[in-house]
């Protein structure tokens, strides 16, 4: 079997269209969320600052034969929204933007799309490296993307997820989660480079149809599943890459995972929410080119917004910038409707 290889990556979000590690890296990085109006409540809101277009510029150039894999969750309801809203009911498609993106792109207009809500792009991710590993694909570009939208506003707000007060990711006083904007890319290869992309899992937690077990059980299935995969031990994983998202449920079956796995050897955790919202389905590729800005800048992060820690919780995520030299990064996803994903990259290069 062949390996991938995360050639390269980059991130259009409230940070910014550039690669962010001189923001990531400043100690006194304040929240950069906007306020969003919507049923004459004030609601924060991470808008990006740049979008498909930006990023297209930060692809650069790219082999022909490369296949476009795309991750939303909302792919498209924007523009559907607006037709609405100015001429009725109007059936755009979900893939209106995946042919203009190849276009643009100058590769083969062919491309999978994944919609499995929060762990749209990891699960692109996956799949696309699992394709190059089995010898039917040489290149993927995978998008992930994520445009505001009033359905995903709505819906999260009817079920009481939405803070008021900010991402407060694992903290005690942790009251909900924020949403943001982003779009991000990662180019995978047959062709070796640092960033090795090792093993993915992905698996349905059916406890419930909007959130996760409290005790973990999926999430704990997938991790050790990917790490046994991987024939590494659980000891080796030198960080991970926490969904965070500062929802109640969420943060316990993560955190009970964890615990579940690590006990008193845990890694060093990072929640990356805090500085570019919840991305929902962008989150899976716009989380990694995030850490991986910082990593190759030879830090990790603080966790943005965590600053209490929760008692009940053996995790407790980053709370200053930490040198980084470490080999192997674990990233969970959990997702509304219960899809849960898990990967696993190393740095070769150490």
């Amino acid at each position: 079997m062949r390996r991938a290889y995360i050639k390269r990556y980059g991130i259009c979000s409230a940070l910014g269209t550039d690669l962010p590690s001189r923001a990531l890296c400043d100690e006194n990085l304040k929240p950069n969320a906007e306020l969003i109006c919507t049923f004459e409540q004030s609601v924060l809101y991470y808008k990006a600052k740049g979008y498909v277009d930006e990023l297209i510029k930060n692809i650069g150039s790219i082999p022909k034969n490369t296949t476009l894999f795309i991750g939303s969750s909302s792919l498209g309801t924007h523009l559907n929204e607006q037709n609405y809203a100015e001429d009725g009911i109007k059936y755009l498609g979900y893939d209106i933007e995946a042919h203009e993106i190849c276009k643009k792109l100058g590769i083969n207009p062919r491309y999978y799309l994944f919609n499995t809500a929060c762990t749209s792009s990891a699960n692109a991710l996956i799949y696309a490296a699992r394709m190059i590993k089995d010898g039917i694909l040489d290149n993927a570009l995978v998008i992930g993307v994520e445009v505001q939208n009033m359905l995903s506003l709505y819906g999260f707000m009817s079920l009481g997820l939405i803070s008021k007060e900010g991402i407060k990711p694992f903290d005690k006083n942790r009251s909900g989660i924020v949403l943001g904007e982003a779009c991000a890319f990662a180019l995978l290869s047959s062709e070796e480079d640092s960033w090795e992309f090792l093993e993915g899992e992905i698996l349905n937690d059916i406890s419930n149809i909007t959130t996760p077990s409290k005790e973990g059980e999926t999430l704990q299935i997938l991790i050790e599943k990917t790490i046994s995969r991987a024939k590494i031990k659980t000891s080796q994983i030198d960080l991970i890459k926490l969904h965070a998202t500062a929802s109640n449920s969420n943060d316990i079956s993560e955190n009970s995972a964890l615990c579940k796995i690590f006990g008193d050897f845990l890694p060093l955790c990072v929640a990356l929410k805090g500085y570019i919202g919840h991305t929902l389905g962008a989150c899976g590729v716009s989380e990694l080119a995030l850490l991986l800005c910082a990593l190759d800048s030879g830090f990790v992060p603080k966790s943005l917004g965590f600053e209490t820690k929760d008692e009940d919780f053996c995790v407790t995520p980053t709370t200053q910038k930490n040198a980084w030299s470490g080999r192997y990064v674990l990233f969970n996803y959990l997702a509304f409707g219960g899809n849960s994903a898990v990967f696993l990259i190393e740095n070769g290069a150490k």
